[in-house]
């Protein structure tokens, strides 16, 4: 006989609470990024709308500017009193219009419009002739000025040559600036004077604010993120320690119901075996006498079975008492599964050597039991072992297996024998049928104790060549790592 042992996998050693941490803690980070997706965006949209309203700012300036230069001029000269009158020719019109350009540097050409909106003259000659938009006219009878910037502005569209005032090029930054015209004291509108300045320096401007507001857009946003990322990760581990404190509780308090549950079926179980084997004991005992003292074991071959199946229930029943003499003892410690296979081993040993069938005992995983689950544990699989014993030939090979399937504990026990027969599976677990000559006390027995443990146990496979008996134990019954095994009287 031999154990092996193999070590326990990663996957082995992951639980529930694990899982659901992992789970909310890809959540946060997923929360998070949005939270600082959604900032970079508010950011970023605020940035533009302050750029936008500052270059409003900077184009209406111009016009803010020129407009009052233009009055004080008209006031300077003493004209407000008959401006109406002597505006109301064009040649003066013009003459006002350039002498305020005067004060502007960079303005490439001036044109006039009257109250109407159409056009009158211009300077220089080449500029074309056209008519202001209805929505600056609009405007301009409120008497507030209308600047407008085009920062890439074809020329050709304002005069009749590509290229004017030095400008070379088809096309260049170009800032319009419509001034109202009117006489002091006086709201209605006389004239429009519109000045095309060059527009590279408002371009430059725009440059710059972009170089200052950028950057302090970016600082922004990254101590927003930094407090917001600080705030959101508190909030999280906050999170994370209440979720592993109700997945403990919770734990805890599955475990306390599976105890109860368990001790009241235990309590059951115990009951109606004691009262089974107190029936079985004395009728056994008596039978072997009789048939001891008589010395009719060796007179036939059945005889000797019948001998040999009525020393096999008494071993039976003896281990039942021992079992309910420790439960009722109130004794309590835990038993490694390694610990159990040696236990299995010990108790097979004789019937190993006697059957001259080799056993194999293979462990594949880890994990403690409590005394009260382990005894009836290694019930089941004794029971289990003695019956692949019987049906295996001499110098066979039966293999126990206990391995982990996901929760669960799978306790296998493997067998050469010829398999069962088909008219035997539908009653295997039911006593008085039995593959071997015997009573099938067994197998029903090994069948009530699973149940009694809310375990299963099963032919898992069923062939020529062997069987496969399989008992699951649900992974509840596995005493929790952290816990130390303690021995209570």
């Amino acid at each position: 006989m031999s154990v092996i042992q193999q070590p326990k996998t990663n996957g082995e050693q992951a639980g529930t609470l694990t899982n659901r941490l992992a789970h909310s803690r890809s959540t946060a980070w997923a929360t998070l990024g949005l939270a600082l997706a959604v900032l970079g965006i508010t950011v970023a949209g605020g940035t533009l709308h302050l750029r936008n309203h500052l270059r409003d700012h900077l184009v209406q300036r111009d016009g803010d500017v020129l407009t009052t230069v233009a009055l004080a001029r008209q006031y300077a000269n003493g004209s407000g009193t008959n401006l109406t009158k002597r505006l109301g020719n064009p040649a003066d019109q013009l003459a006002l219009v350039l002498e305020i350009s005067q004060i502007k540097e960079g303005v490439l050409g001036v044109r006039l419009f009257d109250r109407e909106g159409r056009f009158e003259t211009a300077f220089p000659p080449t500029m074309l002739e056209t008519n202001l938009a209805a929505t600056d006219l609009k405007t301009l009878l409120k008497l507030q000025p209308v600047s407008r910037y085009h920062e890439r502005a074809s020329l050709a569209d304002y005069f009749l040559l590509p290229t004017e005032a030095g400008l070379s090029g088809p096309s260049a930054p170009l800032l319009e600036v419509n001034i109202p015209i009117h006489a002091r004291d006086d709201s209605n509108l006389v004239a429009t004077a519109q000045l095309l300045l060059d527009g590279s320096s408002l371009g430059r401007e725009y440059g710059r604010v972009d170089t200052h507001l950028w950057p302090l857009a970016l600082g922004l946003y990254a101590g927003g993120a930094a407090l917001l990322s600080g705030v959101l990760i508190w909030a999280y581990r906050r999170l994370r320690k209440a979720h592993a404190l109700v997945e403990e509780r919770t734990a805890r308090l599955l475990r306390a119901n599976h105890e109860l549950a368990m001790a009241a079926k235990t309590n059951a179980l115990g009951s109606v075996t004691a009262h089974l084997i107190h029936g079985l004991s004395n009728p056994l005992a008596n039978l072997q006498d009789f048939l001891t003292s008589h010395g009719t074991v060796s007179a036939s071959d059945d005889l000797q079975a019948v001998a040999a199946s009525t020393q096999r229930m008494q071993q039976l029943v003896h281990e039942v008492v021992r079992v309910l003499g420790e439960e009722r003892g109130g004794e309590h410690y835990e038993i490694s599964l390694s610990e159990l296979a040696d236990v299995l081993n010990g108790k097979m040993a004789a019937a190993v050597k006697e059957s001259g069938v080799h056993m194999v005992t293979v462990i594949n995983t880890s994990g403690n039991l409590s005394n009260r689950h382990a005894n009836l544990v290694v019930l089941i699989l004794e029971n289990l072992l003695h019956n692949a014993l019987k049906v295996t030939a001499r110098g066979g090979v039966v293999c126990a297996r206990i391995s982990r399937d996901q929760a669960d504990v799978c306790c296998e026990v493997m067998d050469h024998g010829p398999g069962i027969e088909a008219h035997i599976l539908s009653r295997l677990f039911i006593p008085c049928h039995s593959t071997q000559g015997g009573s099938g006390l067994g197998l029903a027995i090994s069948k009530q104790l699973a149940n009694q443990l809310g375990a299963t146990l099963e032919l898992k496979s069923n062939s020529h060549d062997g069987c496969v008996f399989a008992l699951r134990l649900p992974g509840q019954l596995l005493v929790p790592d952290d816990q130390t095994a303690v021995a209570q009287n």
